[in-house]
């Protein structure tokens, strides 16, 4: 019985801790971002800027090489998630307004 409860005790805060369990609802609450055929589809429809343009637009607000971007579906929309790298090595993310270029946040 001694040796149950340590490893019913061990599992349990393993799972409590586990990253997966707690991001479940924010992933949800963000939105999956669009493959790659969707993205065509968007731009290709004119519902959205093009890549190129919401990276002129982050680079513009925040400075730095882009390393990543994204197409995601927000609370108010289609949005780019970019994520620069500066010179002095600082990560910075944008959030661009996929409809307009606009930056919307960070």
């Amino acid at each position: 019985m001694r040796r149950i409860i340590p490893a019913a005790l061990l599992s349990l805060c393993a799972f409590a801790a586990h990253p997966v369990a707690a991001e479940e609802p924010e992933r949800a609450k963000r939105g999956a971002c669009l493959d790659e055929a969707e993205i065509h589809a968007e731009v290709g429809a004119r519902r959205v800027v093009s890549q190129v343009t919401a990276l002129r637009a982050a680079r513009a607000a925040k400075g730095g090489e882009p390393v990543r971007a994204r197409l995601c579906r927000g609370e108010s929309g289609l949005v780019y998630a970019i994520t620069s790298l500066k010179k002095d090595g600082k990560v910075v993310h944008v959030m661009i307004d996929a409809s307009s270029g606009k930056v919307i946040g960070d």
